[in-house]
């Protein structure tokens, strides 16, 4: 009788700690919302099926009542199918000041962005994300060179993005072409027009002139939206034939330069087709706990089509984890 009774409180015990833990993240959720609400791009985002759907299945029980390891999966697998990219929850994690974690943390940075030479005719760059990178893109391109080999094979797969400055550094190493990278569509825009831009009104945005991450920042807080047009110059550039790898976890700020450098035949893509995953989005508080990525500005190519949910095809469709080898193999010479 005694252990029918411990049970039956220890059921009662759960229940309450269930219904406070749906509560608390009920809350949680709906603070998520109002800043995507209030901060998203293009606000008809939100009236379309599929983002009403997510909604109604993230406040649903059966996902109110998980874990929060298993909630941010959860979170994160029906993100997926929204109508737009860049929105998912980030766990704020305390970072040990211990020095085993200090050279972790240098490690990871050092190897962003390394070369080596394949052959002493093949030089291969390796880019896992042009996060913070532009100083180590600047010192590693200088080191390869624009003479010294024959062929280039830029890695870009599972490169999620980052900032836009270190693609125009390694942009300007392969031509000296005007590099037309799209345009920028802030809230203030479609708050104004409810709609994509035109071939008509994209000739008409200012110019984006600071090609640093904090101009960038300045025009997305200024302007309803921007051209980003890095002219051309007339230093040396990289001679050779140059090979991008790419993959569908090829994405963001890696987009707008593969569509481009594809367009102008300065590159050929080998591997699978990009993520579809170019928006410009900001981090937001959302608690002590949790932050959330947001998407604060829509990209469009210069022609005026968009990436996002689309992604960039490549040139020879191949095996991503055999895009490497099947260069060397069969398209350098």
């Amino acid at each position: 009788m005694r252990f029918f009774i411990t049970l039956i409180l220890s059921l009662a015990t759960l229940t309450v700690i269930a219904k406070e833990t749906a509560k608390e993240r009920k809350l949680f959720l709906d603070n998520v919302f109002e800043l995507l609400e209030n901060n998203i791009a293009n606000p008809e985002w939100l009236k379309e099926k599929s983002f009403i759907d997510f909604k109604a299945k993230v406040y649903s029980d059966k996902m109110l009542s998980l874990d929060d390891k298993a909630f941010n999966k959860a979170f994160r697998k029906e993100s997926h199918k929204l109508p737009f990219t860049h929105f998912y929850l980030i766990p704020k994690r305390t970072q040990k000041s211990t020095t085993t974690t200090t050279k972790t943390v240098a490690n990871k940075k050092r190897h962003t962005i390394s070369w080596k030479a394949l052959n002493n005719k093949t030089a291969y760059l390796d880019i896992r994300s042009f996060s913070g990178g532009v100083q180590k893109m600047v010192t590693v391109l200088k080191e390869i060179g624009t003479d010294k080999y024959e062929n280039l094979i830029i890695d870009l797969r599972n490169n999620g993005g980052g900032t836009l400055d270190a693609p125009v550094i390694l942009g300007q190493f392969l031509t000296t072409k005007p590099i037309d990278a799209g345009v920028y569509l802030t809230r203030k825009w479609f708050n104004k027009e409810s709609r994509s831009a035109s071939i008509n009104d994209i000739a008409n945005f200012p110019y984006l002139k600071d090609f640093t991450y904090q101009g960038i920042m300045k025009m997305f807080a200024e302007e309803a939206a921007f051209r980003m047009v890095v002219p051309g110059h007339n230093r040396p550039v990289f001679k050779g034939k140059v090979f991008i790898l790419i993959n569908r976890n090829t994405g963001s700020a890696c987009e707008p330069l593969i569509h481009l450098l594809k367009k102008e035949n300065v590159a050929t893509l080998v591997g699978g087709r990009s993520a579809g995953a170019m928006l410009s989005a900001n981090t937001f508080t959302v608690n002590n706990d949790y932050n959330v990525f947001i998407p604060i500005a829509d990209y469009q190519t210069p022609d005026g089509a968009r990436i996002d949910k689309v992604g960039v095809e490549p040139n020879i469709t191949v095996d991503s984890e055999e895009a490497l080898n099947y260069t060397v193999n069969n398209l350098i010479k």
